[in-house]
């Protein structure tokens, strides 16, 4: 897809989301670092028109029986997950990030921080599943899909986020589209560099 038509189409659906949570009165970040429990832009198919559009959405929620924050979500269990069966078909969603961040253990005492991107520096969409937790709740909640990491990512951390080409993101955000058959088949090559 062209450069420019990807970055129309994403300011677009990023003022939509801007609008919604400004009528709803939600504090959502559209820039710097989002963090679990933040209101962030999340791309999701519209449940009237069925389109790609973005919606403000939080990042976590808390587990209902277990009382702990989920904000992220192994892709290889998420579909046995009572939390997550109807997500897993119906619910999908995309975060836009720019990048994303990781801590690597260097001695008993120190982390090095650092951050991933698309070697291209284009945007990434990270794969999630979202889930309305209680009417009185306003806005939904995703949790990020998380996978086994990459070879040239594993001496940093074990795991990492799915993440999905944009020129797959309809596909993704299908209920027609197999979850097991996509997710297992994705691949985007990512640098990682120390974050200041």
């Amino acid at each position: 897809m062209d450069d420019e038509i990807q970055d129309d189409r994403l300011a677009k659906q990023m003022k939509q989301a801007i609008d919604i949570s400004t009528k709803i009165c939600a504090n959502m970040k559209t820039s710097g670092e989002i963090r679990p429990t933040d209101i962030a832009p999340v791309i999701a198919p519209s449940r009237i028109t069925r389109k790609m559009s973005a919606f403000p959405m939080q990042w976590g929620f808390n587990h209902p029986k277990r009382g702990i924050l989920v904000f992220n979500t192994r892709m290889e269990t998420a579909p046995e997950k009572d939390l997550f069966v109807t997500s897993v078909d119906d619910r999908r969603c995309l975060i836009p990030a720019s990048c994303y961040y990781e801590w690597k253990k260097i001695d008993r005492n120190r982390k090095e921080r650092y951050s991933f991107h698309a070697e291209n520096l284009e945007p990434l969409y990270l794969a999630g599943l979202y889930i309305r937790t209680s009417e009185e709740h306003r806005l939904p909640c995703f949790s990020i899909l998380t996978q086994d990491a990459e070879a040239e990512i594993k001496a940093i951390h074990p795991r990492m986020p799915v993440i999905v080409p944009y020129s797959r993101a309809e596909e993704w955000l299908s209920p027609d589209t197999d979850f097991h058959e996509f997710i297992y088949n994705l691949y985007v090559p990512l640098e990682a560099r120390v974050a200041e």
